[in-house]
């Protein structure tokens, strides 16, 4: 017996351009649910007559099929929790995307919501551990772009990591997938209001399967559910999906949406059938551009199931991307943001340092706030904010103060602290 024929996959044009193992593994879990449906088939017949049919010859989906086999249940009792420690929710972003559950991001088209999330994206495969004020797990990151050009996402990668101060062609845990536009459903409606899986479905669970991701973004809603949008058991059975897949493997899903007229106008961010928000256990909502202020937005919870619920983030666009480092901002997540703004410092001295520029910790030109403020990657951080980040590292013992110079014309200038 042939390669071939002992590994079907390799001559399979669909699985064209995956490693081996992960070839294998879609073509193996495309099989065993073509054996279930041949089964289900055997048992029941086609879809189509699984059913009865109404009088205007159309089938009656919300009956079970005839003879159906009935699920096995074991109830519990609150004593078979003794002697366990109960599990503890995980954040991929703290207090906003959980681990190993889907999340639902919405947001107006043109509001920066892909620009945000594409910079959780690097975060997170960077190691960067935070993201817009809150703290992430760092991993292995997959965009599922069904919406976004190639192009478009690599012109945000790139200025992202310009303002982090990394080199973005060295990021391999930073995985991008960009399918033909004729190819991007992971689910499709039967005419009996039955839901099957997509190719495309099959090849993201193998892959999440064979890389282990702690996030996985997929964009968007509209390209990849090939169903009814305001069909209440399509809904709740699609997102079903994600979320057993999102559990199974313990990763962050993130579904991006776009809201409906009255999600923007109240502000919710929901579009369509309620179940789009019930069935998933966190949301959020980016505003759009506020009319006097065109570079702030308010990133808001609008539902968390673990965590709480209204929390709001002012953001504001720096030139190249979005930041919160903001003077005077207040937040939960201030701690977070202040550390992102210490870090930008830490980094943009050190290229000083590298370039044989001295920078002062007085005020006015020649200081290192106000010198920072003005270097192209500081992504609109101001130098009030980096005059904090320099109190407080100074505080710490990160930084210190050193005089150089003759004794007649001593001067100050700010070196990283040797341990």
């Amino acid at each position: 017996m042939d390669a071939l024929t002992e590994k079907p996959w390799l001559q399979d044009p669909m699985y064209g351009g995956m490693s081996a193992e992960a070839a294998e593994a879609s073509w193996r879990a495309a099989e065993a649910r073509r054996e279930v449906d041949a089964d289900w088939e055997r048992q029941f017949g086609p879809p189509h007559e699984a059913y009865p049919e109404s009088a205007e010859g159309e089938p009656i989906t919300d009956m079970p099929p005839p003879n159906a086999s009935q699920p096995a249940y074991a109830a519990i009792t609150p004593a078979s929790w003794k002697g366990t420690e109960p599990e503890q929710q995980r954040w991929l972003a703290s207090a906003r995307v959980p681990s190993g559950d889907l999340t639902i991001m919405s947001g107006n088209g043109g509001s920066g919501k892909t620009e945000i999330i594409t910079q959780l994206l690097v975060n997170v495969a960077a190691g960067l551990r935070d993201w817009l004020g809150c703290t992430v797990e760092p991993g292995p990151a997959l965009f599922l772009s069904c919406e976004e050009p190639e192009h478009n996402i690599r012109d945000r990668v790139e200025r992202i990591c310009k303002h982090r101060c990394i080199d973005p062609y060295r990021l391999p845990d930073l995985h991008l997938l960009f399918p033909d536009l004729e190819s991007t459903w992971l689910v499709h409606a039967g005419k009996d209001g039955r839901l099957s899986r997509a190719p495309l479905l099959d090849w993201l669970e193998a892959w999440i399967v064979g890389h282990k991701p702690r996030l996985v973004v997929i964009d968007n809603v509209a390209a990849v559910f090939d169903g009814e949008a305001i069909a209440r058991r399509q809904v709740r059975a699609f997102l079903a999906m994600l979320r057993k897949i999102a559990r199974e493997h313990d990763t962050a899903i993130v579904l991006l949406d776009h809201p409906s007229v009255r999600g923007m106008a109240d502000g919710s961010g929901t579009a369509n059938s309620v179940d789009w928000r019930n069935s998933v256990r966190s949301m959020l909502h980016l505003s759009d551009p506020e009319k006097d202020d065109p570079d702030a937005r308010t990133l808001t919870v609008t539902k968390s199931n673990y965590g709480r619920t209204g929390d709001r983030t002012t953001l504001r666009w720096g030139g190249l991307t979005f930041t919160t480092a903001m003077a005077g901002e207040s937040s939960p997540y201030r701690a977070a943001a202040d550390r992102e703004v210490d870090e930008l410092f830490l980094r943009l001295l050190d290229r000083f340092a590298a370039q044989g520029r001295t920078v002062r910790p007085n005020t006015g030109r020649g200081s290192a706030p106000s010198e920072m403020a003005d270097e192209p990657d500081a992504g609109g951080v101001k130098t009030e904010a980096f005059r904090a980040a320099m109190i407080r590292l100074l505080k710490a013992g990160t930084i210190k103060i050193v005089e150089s110079g003759p004794p007649s014309k001593r001067s100050k200038h700010l070196e990283r602290a040797t341990s």
